[in-house]
């Protein structure tokens, strides 16, 4: 072998080695697979199948299982009808099946098993809702009295909220829910674990407040509870009759041990720094003033308050280097034992102990579960944090429980993680190699400083679509707030936290709380600098559900295709970006109630009207349809209600052809509402010779708002956010009122919560409730507080 006179004999196998990288990199960056194929559809196909079959040779078709299972669990959440229990195991096991025959044929076999898994997340989420059934109220019940466990307690803005497993109910002539959701006017709630009796209004959980907006009603029958209300006086603690449920002993010392962490940093911090620095450590937000809430949330630091991955890993690693270090004080241990494997096992059970504490929201679950992948794959000498880690993460926790599919969180949290993920697979050559051209010239700070602006424009990126999907609102600003903030809160405040924690049993915990608080002072003044930047806050409509589900797709070719079919992704963003932009926005919008209805002007915006004013009886929907639409600035301003007109009878808005919609007050005034109005919006029974377009609603069954557009041909399509009779197990049962004379000679009757799109049918006989504003409810101030707009009559 030739050797040249300026290389010794080692070099020329670093020099063949060398030739082969570049030669390597080079073909990586001309693949010949790239080539664009031609324009005509048979090259279009030919091109996608090409790129397909590479995927599959690349063995990334395990990466879209869970996004098949997800998909699943979203089709039988969303589907109109209940689904037949069980039905979704039948053609998950026929493509199974199918898949087991196919597997000589790698395009076959990899389409059958995503049908198969997509088929299994509709089946386990049917299954586990069918394994959680229980009763949801059905009617508004005023005055009751219920007794039960106090299973969780709150602070909440204005008073306190508890959550009661209940025990016992007065009240004939209905199904008892399992757990209650009832909001107190006092800010001392009972503790959790005692057993109270309380006098209480009840009511269904609420729907959305408009078509495809959040259904709040859903997400509460989820978490178990069947009815929402307020508390008419004092809770009193009492006797308990049963026993208490599984898992309440648990739940009290956990929530113990919270109060009593929270009361150690109070102590230490007595401003608002401990209102955060308690978030951070046990989940509490209960002290978390609104101000510094509104101001991450503008900044766009808001995922700190959120304790997911970053929270999970700064506690898991700083645990697990803490106890490496330990280890490798001793030099056989050192020298002759897997220290590297030993010290995952406190970063494992330093991470459980956090989830429990934490209170285990999906977000906490997702992180958990990657976690203890990381960590197991340091014991097994394996690196896991892949974006195959991120798959497996996914499957376990939808496995367990479908219903995540749905948590705004989880969907944020895993689009996060996934776009981190990507992101550090294609520039991660910036960070981890300071010899490369690229990083050469960039010292450990400047490294530092790229990871960073990496991450926040990635998770930034990749979650922007959600936060305006389901908060209509976006954070143009959060990557200069993450800058600022995030080396703060990653070498002070969380270090600080965790070091607290560990000193608290010593009594040497009170020094690093103050740290903590002068990180999240600094923090906080970072937050209050951008968030009052010009154009920090931007609001934007509510879009579409399919826009969410292309952006989505979007991401996931994005990140996860190797291939030419990442040219996909920019296209289906396209396509969600298009189909957002020309949505149709709704011209009328009514509450659940039939109190407070908004029409938009010739100008676009919004005007309301209601009982006393736009604030008064329907606050939380004029929140709700203010955001939807894009003017979450004017919530609270004065101009909201300066165009209706109104008197003690009803009030008037009218639509942008001049017809009026009117709101009516008092049954007295219906007959003439009826003659004068286009659309007629009340909470009686109106005339069966009403010739206006009637949206009647019974506070009995009030259940979600409606929506209507105007057409071109000058007629109001109607649409109700959730229908008055469904058949899915979180939809209120509502008991059908007797017959009126009319129905029993034949004539039609419009049930309550209908739509009546052009001549009203027949009305139910009038309600013998006086009206609305002589019950003295409160205001709604928020979703789980429902004050009915009718005494019962039972």
């Amino acid at each position: 072998m030739h050797v040249p006179p300026h290389q010794g004999p080692r070099d020329a196998p670093r020099q063949r080695a060398r030739a082969a990288v570049v030669g390597e990199g080079q073909a990586r960056r001309h693949p010949t697979h790239w080539r664009l194929p031609g324009l005509s559809l048979a090259g279009l196909w030919q091109g996608v199948a090409t790129a397909l079959e590479r995927e599959l040779d690349d063995r990334r078709g395990f990466l879209f299982l869970p996004i098949g299972f997800a998909a699943g669990a979203a089709l039988y959440f969303a589907a109109p009808q209940e689904p037949l229990p069980y039905a979704g195991f039948v053609p998950a096991l026929a493509f199974a099946g199918l898949a087991v025959l196919a597997r000589a044929r790698p395009f076959a076999f990899h389409l059958m098993a995503l049908l198969a898994v997509l088929a299994a997340g509709f089946a386990v989420a049917a299954l586990q809702v069918q394994l959680m059934a229980h009763p949801v109220l059905g009617r508004t019940l005023n005055a009751v009295e219920v007794r039960g466990y106090v299973e969780a307690a709150e602070l909440r803005p204005r008073g306190s909220r508890i959550t009661l497993a209940v025990t016992g109910m007065e009240r004939a002539g209905v199904e008892m829910p399992q757990r209650v959701r009832v909001t107190l006017a006092g800010r001392q709630p009972p503790a959790v674990g005692s057993h109270v009796t309380l006098r209480a209004t009840f009511g269904p959980p609420p729907g959305p407040s408009y078509p495809g907006g959040f259904d709040f009603g859903r997400a509460i029958w989820l978490d178990g509870i069947g009815a929402t209300g307020y508390a008419l006086g004092r809770p009193q603690l009492s006797p308990a009759s049963t026993p208490p449920p599984p898992g309440l002993a648990l739940t009290t010392w956990l929530d113990g041990t919270r109060r009593a962490i929270a009361a150690r940093i109070r102590a230490a911090l007595p401003g608002e720094e401990g209102g955060v620095a308690i978030a951070l450590v046990t989940g509490l937000r209960d002290a978390v003033p609104e101000s510094i809430e509104e101001s991450m949330r503008i900044s766009g630091l808001s995922h700190v308050l959120s304790i997911s991955g970053l929270h999970m890993a700064l506690v898991a690693s700083s645990v697990f280097f803490l106890a490496r270090a330990l280890l490798a004080l001793v030099p056989d241990l050192a020298l002759y034992r897997p220290i590297k494997a030993w010290a995952a096992l406190p970063a494992m059970l330093s991470a459980s102990f956090y989830l429990l504490l934490s209170g285990a929201e999906v977000p906490t679950q997702r992180a958990y579960v990657m976690t203890l992948l990381v960590l197991a794959g340091i014991v097994l000498g394996r690196p896991a944090l892949t974006v195959r880690t991120l798959a497996v993460a996914a499957l376990v926790l939808l496995a367990l429980s479908p219903r995540a599919v749905l948590d705004p969180g989880a969907q944020m949290s895993f689009a996060a993680t996934l776009g981190l993920i990507g992101a550090y697979e294609r520039f991660a050559f910036l960070i981890t190699q300071p010899s490369a051209k690229a990083g050469r010239w960039l010292g450990l700070p400047g490294r530092y400083i790229a990871a960073l602006v990496l991450a926040s424009l990635a998770a930034g990126l990749t979650t922007a679509p959600y936060a305006a999907y389901h908060f209509q609102r976006l954070a143009p600003l959060s990557l200069v707030a993450n800058l600022g903030a995030m080396p703060v809160v990653s070498f002070v405040v969380m270090p600080a936290g965790l070091a607290g924690s560990i000193l608290m049993p010593f009594g040497w915990d009170d020094p690093a709380w103050r740290l903590m608080g002068w990180g999240l002072a600094r923090m906080s003044d970072i937050s209050d600098l951008v968030a009052a930047l010009p154009g920090a806050d931007r609001g934007v409509p509510a879009m579409p559900m399919a826009s969410l589900v292309l952006f989505s797709l979007g991401l996931m070719v994005l990140c996860l295709a190797r291939t030419r079919l990442v040219l996909l992704a920019p296209l289906l963003a396209l396509a969600g970006f298009v189909m957002a932009a020309t949505a149709p926005r709704p011209d009328l919008l009514v509450d659940a109630e039939a109190r407070t209805v908004a029409v938009r002007g010739g100008d676009g915006a919004l005007a309301f009207m209601g009982d006393r004013d736009a604030g008064v009886g329907g606050r939380f929907a004029v929140e709700q349809w203010l955001s939807a639409d894009g003017q979450r600035p004017r919530f609270g301003t004065g101009d909201l209600t300066k165009a209706a007109a109104c008197d003690r009878l009803g009030c008037t808005l009218p639509l942008p052809d001049g017809r009026l919609v009117v709101v009516s007050r008092d049954r007295d005034s219906l007959e003439d509402d009826c003659r004068l109005a286009a659309v007629l919006v009340t909470p009686f029974a109106p005339p069966l010779d009403c010739a206006a377009t009637v949206i009647y609603r019974d506070a009995r069954t009030a259940i979600g708002g409606v929506a209507g557009t105007l057409m071109p041909d000058g007629s109001l399509a109607l649409a109700s956010a959730r229908p008055a009779q469904g058949t899915r197990p979180w939809e209120p049962k509502a008991p059908r009122p007797p017959p009126s004379g009319a129905e029993r000679a034949g004539g039609a009757r419009a049930s309550p919560g209908s739509k009546i799109a052009s001549k009203p049918a027949a009305a139910p006989a009038p309600t013998t409730s006086g009206p609305a504003e002589a019950t003295g409810a409160p205001p709604l101030s928020s979703p789980e507080t429902a004050p009915p707009a009718d005494d019962d009559p039972q």
